[in-house]
């Protein structure tokens, strides 16, 4: 082992000797890895740019289904939450039965689109906001048309809390901690309209990137409530008249489902496709980003190949070189008792030396090309990087390269252990 490690220092000692011969081959290497490591910064830059600009589109992991195919139960809701590819579920009720007039501080009735939330909503959540079901519950009498004398007095619950969209609360000119008031509208069985007053609380502003309809978000039991009174259903929890409930379970009109990331989005398209339920999702840009992907992957390992095939021959020739001009040298150290083996490591230990300062160089000289290229396009793409390199990066070129340093220095190394000390001994 002792005779291995002198051998070690020896070689690298002669490896900075001949410095000059040195410094051209690690600026060699250098001159391969740079190209390569600074373009796959900018496809690594690229894709994430891609993704990320897709994934800021509030739109890009909601999967839309298009008609009801007679409604949803509850148990494909239960099916798909128990999916791992699916962040958030909920039901929606019909549209025609979802939206209600809220009054704006002129006095002017705004209709809004009503739209079911539940915790963990990826809309809310991502801009930090929340719903909680009211605390208290007070009595209170609706607000009748003409025929609604004859209902009794009720108790309801105390004001929900809604989220708004930005333009809801321009329109009503409504504001976090605002109380709105509703009103409810419906026909019932003997021909007589009747509307009873409903009251939310504004619990968040969503900002305009989030939804551009005119929006307000409640909890799904609210929705049911509200789809409920309009069908002449009773809601006993509100106070509200009318027929009991049919027997059969409840069904949906549609649903609210986010994917847990981009690529859950193909997943979930094709898996809701299975089950015969028509949506529209995003699929087809995230597959065009994959298509990108793909296609910059075997830009690059056509690329990576040809530098491999050349950096190979390199090693290989110039390895072979100073086994050449060093016969002599690694004679005498055969004649001073050096063993064949420790021959074997000498040109090695140079190849390796060579190989990780060629790819440190390399490393630093592509993260000067990133900032030159992140500087030249910082205008267009608002400050994102567009050629990303990092140090994995430098750990995977290093050990691909020293992988062919050592594979390319392995025949001049049986050539180093083949000189026989009679050769030295013949031509002194």
């Amino acid at each position: 082992m002792r005779r291995f490690v002198i051998i070690a220092g020896l070689a690298i000692k002669d490896w900075w000797h001949e410095r000059t011969l040195t410094l051209c081959a690690v600026l060699a290497l250098a001159g391969m890895l740079t190209p390569l490591l600074a373009l796959y910064g900018v496809r690594v830059g690229l894709v994430e740019n891609l993704r990320a600009s897709l994934l800021r589109d509030p739109a890009a992991l909601i999967i839309i289904p298009v008609g009801s195919s007679g409604g949803f139960d509850d148990a494909l809701f239960e099916q798909l939450r128990a999916r791992p590819d699916v962040r958030f579920v909920t039901a929606r009720t019909r549209d025609v039965a979802a939206e209600m007039p809220f009054a704006a501080k002129n006095g002017v009735y705004v209709p809004l689109t009503l739209e079911p939330t539940a915790p963990g909503d990826p809309l809310l959540e991502r801009f930090g906001l929340a719903l909680h079901p009211p605390d208290v519950v007070s009595p209170s009498s609706p607000s009748q048309g003409d025929a609604s004398q004859n209902d009794p007095a009720r108790a309801t619950p105390a004001a929900e809390n809604t989220v708004l969209s930005a333009g809801a609360a321009a329109k009503l000119s409504a504001a976090a901690g605002d109380i709105l008031n509703g009103r409810l509208g419906r026909r019932r069985p003997d021909g007589i309209l009747e509307t009873v007053s409903f009251t939310a609380r504004v619990a968040g502003v969503l900002p305009p990137e989030a939804i551009a309809s005119d929006t307000a978000f409640f909890p799904l039991s609210v929705l049911e409530h509200i789809q409920d009174y309009r069908d002449y259903v009773a809601v006993p929890v509100r106070g509200w008249a009318g027929d009991p409930p049919p027997a059969v379970p409840r069904r949906y009109e549609s649903f609210r489902l986010y994917a847990r990331d981009l690529d859950s989005v193909e997943n979930l398209d094709d898996c809701l496709r299975g089950l015969h339920i028509n949506v529209l999702t995003r699929a087809k840009n995230i597959a065009d980003i994959r298509k990108i992907d793909n296609s910059l992957n075997q830009l690059l390992l056509v690329i990576a190949l040809a530098v491999g095939a050349g950096f190979v021959a390199f090693t290989l020739s110039s390895s072979l070189a100073a086994v050449r001009r060093k016969e002599r040298t690694l004679g005498m150290l055969r004649l001073l008792g050096f063993a064949r083996t420790a021959l074997l490591c000498y040109p090695l230990w140079q190849a390796l030396a060579t190989c990780i300062c060629g790819t440190l160089a390399a490393w630093l000289l592509a993260l000067g090309v990133a900032v030159s290229i992140d500087a030249v396009f910082a205008e267009q793409l608002a400050g994102s990087a567009v050629c990303v390199i990092r140090i994995t990066h430098f750990g995977a070129a290093l050990g691909v390269t020293i992988a062919l340093s050592l594979a390319a220095a392995f025949y001049p190394a049986i050539s180093a252990a083949g000189i026989e000390p009679a050769l030295v001994v013949r031509d002194v």
